[in-house]
């Protein structure tokens, strides 16, 4: 008993107010319709039964039967739940509530507490105090006269009137069917209306081919009749002046007039006797800029292979470089003060005589929002990329972009006082929408992360947690519209985008440790109006997980209104470049809207268009070998990013389990996918393995980036595995000659991991769906392109038109197996070994880890037959081969194919400078060599053994009679 009432004390202690027990007030209990129990004082024995004397809030000293319990707290208008607490303990309670136990009401989404009553189970086991749950208004900042009277709930409000939020007068007694009429109209722009009375609001919405350049893009009616904000002015969008940027190459514009240049206006470009690249006909968009490929005239000689053509001057831009445009050579691109660059700013020439970006980037007035088109196709792009359907057999399909682990989608919305509550209402409204598009009839999971930030961020939907159905997303989405004035009170007034991008980082780094989620894609939306202007650069922070997850890295898309851009062209005004640096400078991954009232409305003409990857030689991101002028092979070369080249293939042994089918002993070497059906490879993969037992003996991988080397290690479930129906040896090939050395595949049975072991996939048909991971290389002569390609001037032209069928086939074949001059570049792939084995040697032979690749330069015939006559003539040159060696050799790095290389593909791009598209055709299967990466010396010169590769145009009839 002692050890109890030393428990109680500390709840009298608790409730005394200034040391003392306030006195007993009859008349408020009675008021509260709380009845007092008997009277007491401290220490005397008045209270029997089982009762101590206790301070009961305004009964005074009373005695208190310590184990009655009070009854759930009394349930109050728009409040959802309550939170308990007891004195002494941390965690809430949910048990039966005792004396002194403490609620507090949570409002719901939208409202707030303005009248807290501090509850408390007192001892005649009831509540204390009264709270109220308002309408959670921004605090007024209007002044004068205009705005209705201060009001808690409808109680204060007289007749006809209701406590409701009237914009800067915060919460005042207004008339919820006001009407304002009609908003002002404004020139060169339409009204569209959303709500009713007090909450109708009149959205501008500027013609086409003009912009906002000031006023309010959408006014609010108030309680007082008249609309918020003012009229907007809409003003004409110009381009710049094409001809400065066209002379500075030596070309000219015909029928040039001064301008200014609205939106439709037309120029013609003429290069002279020079040859003209980019488009020839240009006219002014909606956006403010010249529409087609910067034009460049070309004073090159067709001959010259050691200078890339001159890279272009911008509109609105200007050039830094020395002039001399040779392989290696680096030029600089600087915008006028107040545009901002949208593209490469430093570019280099490679030895493929092209500029890593392309060529003359575009300089931009950051005050003109996308067009309509533009950001419809954006949207339509990368919603498509999450939720696409494929093109091929099946039709109709829906699936994840093949990519059945998932994908995780993550939301960073700015909250920040810049940000009107209509416009981030709006904002959330895109977001809903889209989270409804993407997660219909998906087949991967998708995961939803929601993160709001102004000084602080705040997560409202964490990854790393239970996730909800997508309708509860959407739900929890449209309560941090409802609940913005809460919300913003906790995370105060700046935008500190950098603090959000941490979460962020820490709920995808916990994915990516998962193993049953590494695999999966993540997608981050940024949502917001403008740059920072507290803490760190955010591109740095977007750049910096980029490098973390580099094996699986996330997309970033930025969606904004960039009211900082529209502002003032003043030097040093970069929010347009860091908006568009959170999308890691990706030019389709950027929007920039006039609001975001147009970007939700924009949504729903967003059409789930099929995405084709079907095309053949459309390759992924292959900036980590554009970008260098030199790399180093497949043999000790660089890393290829993931998707780079979606045609590459894997034949290994079909052994029992999966990590050793993928190791040393069952990797036999590369291939290439031609269609849904067929590979192409080397037919001396197969020298050891008997003709019946192919099909039941060997496995086709298809879309592998990385191997597996342990047995808890997981295939990815873009990569599909595949045993053959049919192996087609080529009836020519010479096993000791390495002539005809190709073979077909033709897919059969799909394969799956399960554990270290193979599975069948049930109903699987023989064919692979195209994915972005997965799909077609070109072929010589198949559609490909590149017939139309080769009729173009820039070309040459190579084609006149009238060729024939089989004319067209031999000049296109020529041409992509030219060894001369600046068209014998290739690209060789694949997971061979990275070092040889050499007499005496006692190195580790290994095949890469990664997919590799390397830049090859085909050699003259006469190369290739001097090289064998150093092999003591053990091998042969024959017609059907070609020979190629690395693009820049030296003795620390050599470009060179290997064993585990052979079948793989040695490709060409054909690369359009009108369009900047590239097509990629397969010309050569990796075949045979003196070792890898060998060199000899003659008369004091070291010159490097070339690989041998099997010439796919000169056998592309047998190919034609299978596929």
């Amino acid at each position: 008993m002692r050890k109890e009432l030393i428990f109680l004390c500390s709840f009298a202690v608790f409730v005394v107010v200034h040391g003392s027990c306030q006195r007993r007030n009859i008349t408020a209990a009675r008021e509260a319709n709380r009845p007092c129990r008997k009277t007491c004082t401290p220490g005397d024995n008045r209270c029997r039964n089982r009762k101590v004397c206790l301070c009961d809030h305004e009964c005074g000293y009373s005695c208190i039967k310590t184990d009655n319990f009070c009854d759930e707290p009394p349930r109050i208008d728009n409040a959802r739940d309550t939170e308990k607490t007891r004195l002494g303990e941390t965690a809430l309670i949910s048990s039966r509530y005792r004396y002194n136990d403490r609620a507090r009401y949570i409002c719901d989404a939208g409202f707030t507490l303005v009248q807290d009553g501090n509850h408390m189970c007192h001892g005649r086991r009831g509540w204390t105090g009264t709270s109220i749950c308002a309408l959670s208004c921004p605090t007024s900042t209007a002044s004068g006269t205009s705005c209705g009277q201060d009001c808690v709930t409808n109680e204060d409000c007289s007749s006809g009137l209701q406590c409701l939020c009237d914009g800067d007068c915060g919460r005042t007694c207004v008339n919820p069917a006001i009407n304002c009429g009609e908003a002002p109209q404004v020139r060169n722009a339409t009204l569209q209306y959303t709500g009713e009375g007090l909450g109708r609001v009149a959205n501008y919405i500027c013609d086409s081919g003009f912009y906002r350049s000031s006023g309010s893009y959408a006014r609010r009616c108030t309680g007082a009749g008249t609309w918020d904000g003012t009229s907007p002015t809409c003003t004409r969008v110009t381009c710049g002046d094409p001809l400065p940027s066209i002379e500075h190459t030596g070309g000219q514009v015909l029928n040039w007039v001064p301008g200014p240049y609205y939106a439709g206006h037309e120029f013609t470009f003429d290069c002279g006797s020079y040859r003209l690249i980019g488009s020839r006909v240009r006219s002014c968009q909606n956006n403010g800029r010249w529409s087609g490929v910067p034009t460049v005239c070309d004073n090159r000689h067709t001959d010259d292979n050691t200078h890339c053509s001159h890279p272009g001057v911008p509109v609105h831009g200007y050039l830094r470089s020395t002039g001399n445009y040779m392989v290696g050579s680096i030029v600089e691109y600087v915008c006028d003060q107040g545009y901002s660059l949208l593209g490469k700013r430093q570019q280099e020439c490679l030895y493929f005589l092209q500029w890593n970006g392309g060529g003359a980037p575009f300089c931009v007035d950051p005050r003109y929002p996308d067009t309509s088109n533009d950001v419809i196709s954006m949207l339509s792009r990368n919603t498509q990329r999450i939720r696409a359907t494929v093109v091929g057999p099946n039709v109709g399909r829906f699936i994840s972009a093949g990519h059945s682990a998932g994908h995780e989608i993550y939301f960073v919305i700015d909250l920040s006082r810049s940000i009107s509550a209509d416009d981030i209402k709006n904002c959330i409204m895109f977001a809903e929408k889209l989270v409804e598009r993407l997660s219909a009839n998906a087949t991967g999971a998708i995961e939803y992360g929601i993160v709001v930030f102004a000084s602080e961020p705040e997560i409202i939907l964490d990854t790393r947690n239970d996730q909800p159905t997508p309708e509860v997303v959407m739900q929890l989405l449209r309560n941090v519209s409802l609940d913005l004035e809460n919300i913003r009170g906790r995370i105060r007034f700046g935008t500190h985008t950098v603090a959000a991008i941490r979460l962020v980082k820490d709920m995808m780094g916990i994915s990516y440790r998962d193993d049953g989620r590494r695999e999966r894609k993540r997608h981050c939306f940024f949502l917001t109006d403008g740059r920072h202007n507290e803490g760190l650069d955010p591109t740095t922070a977007v750049r910096r997980i980029l490098l973390e997850f580099v094996e699986n890295p996330p997309e970033f898309y930025s969606v904004t209104s960039c009211k900082d851009c529209s502002s003032t062209l003043v030097a040093g005004n970069t929010a347009y470049d860091e908006l568009l640096g959170l999308a890691n400078n990706k030019v389709e991954n950027f929007v920039k809207i006039s609001d975001f009232y147009s970007l939700q409305k924009l949504l729903d003409q967003v059409t789930d268009a099929q995405i084709d990857y079907s095309k053949c030689g459309q390759s992924g991101d292959i900036s980590s070998i554009t970008s260098r002028a030199q790399v180093g092979r497949v043999l000790g070369g660089s890393r290829a990013l993931d998707r780079s080249w979606p045609w590459q293939g894997t034949v290994t042994k079909h052994l029992s389990k999966v990590s050793t089918s993928y190791s040393i002993r069952g990797l036999l070497g590369g291939a290439t996918l031609v269609n849904n059906r067929w590979v192409i490879t080397a037919a001396h993969l197969f020298n050891d393995i008997a003709i019946d037992d192919l099909v039941y003996s060997i496995l086709v991988t298809l879309g592998l980036y990385k191997r597996p080397r342990a047995p808890s290690d997981r295939l990815p479930s873009v990569v599909k595995i595949f045993q053959p129906t049919r192996v087609i040896i080529h009836p020519d090939f010479d096993i000791d000659t390495f002539d005809y050395d190709i073979a077909l595949i033709q897919l059969g049975q799909e394969k799956q991991q399960s554990g270290d072991r193979w599975v069948n996939v049930p109903n699987s048909f023989g064919w692979v769906n195209f994915t972005e991971y997965v799909r077609p290389v070109c072929l010589p002569c198949f559609p490909n392109g590149v017939p139309e390609f080769l009729r173009k001037v820039v070309s040459g032209p190579v084609l006149t038109g009238l060729e024939n069928v089989n004319q067209t086939c031999r000049i296109e074949g020529n041409w992509l197996r030219d060894k001369s001059n600046s068209q014998n570049l290739a690209v060789v792939t694949g997971f061979g070994h990275e070092n040889e084995r050499r007499p005496g040697s006692m190195s580790q032979v290994r095949p890469a880890l990664y997919l590799k690749q390397g830049i090859l330069k085909l050699q003259a015939d006469a190369r290739c037959v001097a090289a064998t006559t150093r092999m003591n003539d053990i091998q042969n040159y024959t017609t059907r081969m070609l020979c190629a060696i690395g693009a820049h050799n030296t003795p620390d790095l050599v470009v060179d194919a290997c064993k585990g290389d052979s079948g793989g593909p040695i490709v060409r791009q054909v690369y359009d400078p009108e369009t900047r598209a590239s097509t990629w055709v397969q010309i050569g299967i990796v075949s045979w060599g003196w070792g890898c990466g060998q060199s000899y010396s003659l008369h004091g010169i070291t010159y490097y053994y070339p690989g041998y590769y099997t010439d796919v145009f000169k056998l592309l009839q047998w190919i034609q009679n299978f596929i």
